[in-house]
């Protein structure tokens, strides 16, 4: 037999005259190994961006690159895209950050003016983050940069300030997919929205449509903060009255200690009332909900409500 080549007649995969099996069409970390693929990754990258830099970088570059190295086209890309933006990337094209991009408050209110558009945000991220770069070359130079003529401003008018400077930024796919890993379906849609959409992701009670001053519940909470009463630190307790068809709070009275009828009927006295400084919101309601606590149920209480409202069973 001439050929030291033999033919496999399952996957097209060759043999040596040894009976060594050769790596198939195609594969070329079978070929080199994956630490030579690797190390080629920089010196591949580095000329790719050589032909950007010089106008002839085409996509059958790009591609063919990506056939060498063993990786998409989208791949290569995307080393591109980083390099670009990072030093540390062009050394290490493809290298695993030790450290994952989250979702910061800053940007939670980014994306609350921009109304959860997260391309409009990412956009912005980057224009701030050229524009910072810009200054910092003209502080250095002495020249002045001229800010880029596609800055976009952040709606309702707020100063771009208002923009994060992240450094590096991510990758609009990163940004992505630490919006969805890191925000509720609940957040997004209440960027997006409102906070009505947002309220339909949660877990609450829902009461059939009525209108204003039609149904109130009442209740007591206690406030997660301390207060200075006295020089003792204390937890204050809130008593309220809701309007159901609004969502409106019409009354409130606010004691240091454990709340009793006197503060249920201070907090009904603030809902009826609509003379200064109360109001505009309140008035005589047709019914209030309440649960059966006995200050609720005291013989005061009741009969301020019967003789304003009805009185109606615990609230639920």
């Amino acid at each position: 037999m001439t050929d030291s080549r033999l033919q496999d007649t399952n996957g097209g995969q060759g043999v040596d005259a040894g009976g060594q099996w050769l790596p198939p069409p195609g594969d070329p970390e079978g070929v080199l190994g994956k630490q030579s693929l690797v190390a080629l990754r920089a010196p591949a990258v580095r000329r790719l961006l050589a032909l950007r830099a010089r106008g002839g970088l085409s996509r059958q570059h790009v591609r063919l690159a990506g056939e060498c190295l063993g990786a998409s086209e989208r791949t290569v890309w995307r080393w591109l895209a980083e390099a670009s933006q990072s030093p540390a990337a062009a050394a290490h094209p493809g290298a695993r950050h030790t450290s994952r991009f989250e979702i910061t408050a800053e940007i939670r209110v980014l994306l609350a003016y921009w109304h959860g558009n997260a391309s409009a945000v990412h956009r912005q991220l980057m224009e701030r983050a050229a524009a910072e770069a810009g200054d910092v070359r003209a502080q250095t130079s002495g020249a002045a940069v001229p800010v880029p003529p596609g800055l976009v401003a952040v709606p309702g008018g707020a100063a771009l300030s208002q923009v994060p400077l992240l450094d590096p930024v991510p990758s609009l796919s990163t940004f992505l997919r630490a919006l969805r890993r890191d925000l509720t379906a609940g957040e997004r849609a209440g960027f997006a929205t409102g906070p009505e959409a947002a309220r339909a992701h949660d877990v609450f009670g829902k009461r059939p449509l009525s209108w204003r001053n039609y149904a109130w519940e009442t209740d007591h909470v206690q406030a997660p903060l301390l207060v200075d009463t006295d020089g003792d630190l204390v937890r204050p307790w809130i008593t309220w009255f809701i309007d159901t068809a609004t969502k409106v709070i019409t009354g409130t009275a606010v004691t240091p200690g454990h709340p009793s009828r006197a503060s249920v009927l201070a907090a009904l006295r603030a809902a009826v009332v609509r003379d200064e400084p109360y109001g505009p919101a309140g008035g005589v309601p047709e019914l209030v909900r309440m649960d059966r606590g006995k200050d609720f149920l005291s013989a005061a209480v009741t009969t301020a409500l019967g003789a304003r409202s009805a009185w109606s069973g615990p609230a639920g």
